[in-house]
């Protein structure tokens, strides 16, 4: 269990602040890189600023609290000031995104770490700071304006997604984004969208050639074995490093998908049918296929056609040191092929009798490890399995046959 109570500028509680919980990942068997942080659940605070969050399985944890003073008021400003030469009002506060234990940066917020059937407690406390405000040109188009979007992200998820009034828009050729609290944003404005990256620390007029081009992302979903797709595939594309960028998703439809205003950058991409993965095994941009499911995005329109794995193994078999069963060895299941790590990587722990299973493994060529005393290990990396390989037991998944691919032979258990 976890709790805590939310209190702002001279300890009153804050009510209905949103918070929200985030739960970095350690082993898994679905290829979960180690360190990934995937949000888990959120809940409001009481009239006293109190919040639970219960029945939590152990692991590590990180806290956001979002939350607006009652009392604040974010009047406009006019044009000319550039969004930050008049005198703001006392009204015009804000709070800004804030992590346990009380920190408004990201990469200062402290984990909590939970034990089997812990208790921990986390209060946390906000504090107002004066609000800015953005202005940002519009361009008028044959059925209106192009609607600018600020969108504010934690831990690489989107949180906020907002649109600036309209009403003068076309008057005085800008729409301003008010109550804006300090910290990490990205703006798409424009027609053809230009996303910009801002670490907004003061109020600011942007100027209408900000940011980089966005492009759209486009392309074909097919099964590797070339059997029918599901009906309902939805496509996620996920930025690799670069905090900021929101995740974008979009469906399937007959084999068909687009992404809109995506941004320059490493970007992977997966799919999910009815909550089940289907995991991403090649993407081919018009050349040669490219194991894996990362794609770069650059200055222009993408195409490309991506292959997921429709049937899903498990491998299973037995981790042996000097002839016996070894329990709690670090399994790790390494593609083959470097640029698919990320995407086909799987880890499991050897049981008692120095069995395993890994489970959720589509079609391909792998090297099953195994290491002891291995959970210290950034298994994450490919570069760091590398050196176990050449002692490693090879396996090829096939597309089509059993539902579980059992090793011929035990895995030796290596040294870390």
């Amino acid at each position: 269990m976890l709790r805590g109570v939310v209190t702002a500028d001279g300890g009153d509680p804050v009510e209905n602040a949103g918070v929200s919980l985030y739960k970095r990942q350690a082993a898994s068997g679905e290829g979960a890189a180690s360190g990934q942080v995937t949000p888990f659940e959120t809940t409001t605070s009481d009239d006293t600023g109190a919040y639970e969050f219960s029945n939590l399985p152990a692991g590590e944890y990180l806290l956001a609290v979002m939350s607006s003073p009652w009392y604040a008021m974010h009047p406009p400003r006019s044009r000319a000031s550039g969004g930050g030469n008049e005198e703001a009002s006392p009204l015009d506060v804000v709070y800004p995104v804030t992590y346990y234990d009380s920190t408004t940066e990201e990469d200062s917020a402290s984990p909590i770490v939970l034990g089997p059937g812990a208790r921990e407690e986390a209060d946390l406390s906000l504090h107002a700071v004066p609000a800015l405000r953005l202005q940002v040109p519009v361009l008028q188009k044959e059925n209106g304006i192009a609607r600018p979007e600020l969108r504010q992200t934690v831990f690489g998820v989107q949180v906020s997604n907002e649109s600036a009034g309209f009403l003068d828009a076309l008057q005085a050729g800008f729409v301003e984004f008010t109550g804006i609290a300090p910290g990490h944003y990205e703006l798409m404005h424009g027609d053809p969208p230009r996303i910009v990256e801002l670490d907004a620390t003061s109020s600011q007029a942007i100027d209408a050639t900000a940011g980089t081009p966005a492009v759209t992302v486009a392309g074909t979903l097919r099964t590797t074995s070339g059997a029918a797709l599901p009906e309902n595939v939805i496509l996620t594309l996920e930025p690799v490093g670069g905090p900021g960028r929101s995740i974008m998703q979009t469906n399937a439809r007959k084999g068909q998908f687009q992404f809109d205003a995506v941004a320059p950058g490493a970007w992977s991409l997966s799919a999910l049918n009815q909550g089940n993965p289907l995991p991403v095994v090649t993407v081919s941009t018009g050349g040669a296929a490219i194991a894996g499911n990362q794609i770069t995005v650059k200055d222009r329109p993408l195409s490309l056609l991506a292959r997921v794995s429709g049937s899903l193994l498990l491998i299973k078999g037995f981790a042996r040191n000097q002839g016996k069963g070894e329990a709690g060895a670090m399994i790790v299941l390494v593609p083959r092929q470097s640029s698919a790590y990320r995407a086909l990587v799987r880890r499991d722990q050897s049981d008692s009798d120095g069995s395993f299973t890994l489970r959720d493994v589509p079609a391909g060529q792998y090297t099953v490890v195994a290491i002891e005393d291995g959970w210290r290990l950034d298994w994450a990396r490919r570069d760091t399995m590398a050196r176990y390989l050449p002692h490693g037991v090879a396996v090829t998944v096939p597309d089509r046959g059993e539902a579980v691919v059992s090793l011929p032979v035990p895995v030796p258990v290596q040294a870390r």
